[in-house]
Parts: structure tokens; sequence; C-alpha cells
């Protein structure tokens, strides 16, 4: 574990023994920094805000991107 912490630099706040916290930590910051902006924008947009969950997958993120760029905007629909 030492060499993997030593690699990124959150690691250093933390003292050793507490570096099982990160696992907890760092997806929860995730989530604020990306889920909440995406949730909002796709309610404004009038779509569900379950979608954000497409974010957090990888490649399948860029696709929902592609479909909600290019779908219709329920709101701008209706």
């Amino acid at each position: 574990m030492e060499s993997l912490c030593a690699q990124f630099w959150p690691c250093y706040g933390l003292p050793p023994q507490w570096h099982w916290a990160m696992a907890i930590i760092m997806p929860i910051v995730m989530i604020a920094v990306v889920g909440i902006p995406v949730a909002n924008i796709l309610h404004r947009a009038g779509c569900s805000r379950w979608w954000v969950i497409l974010a957090f997958i990888p490649f399948v993120n860029l696709l929902g991107l592609w479909a909600f760029a290019f779908a219709r905007w329920p709101k701008l629909a209706g």
C-alpha cells in the first residue's frame, strides 16, 4: 500500500493506518464533483436525474453523452 500511495498526493495527508479511508472519501468526492452538476443539467433539460449513473461507467458515459447531445430535449419540444 505504501508504494501505491506514494504516487498520489492525497495519501500524504493521512497517516498510514488511515489509508483505508481513501476508498471511502474519494468516491464521495467524485459524486459531489461530477454527479451533482450532471444531475442538475439533466434536470434542467427535462430528463430524469437517474441518467447521472451513466457518468460513472467508463465508455458508457461517452455513449450517453452522445445520445443526450443529439436527442430531442423534452423541455424544448413542449
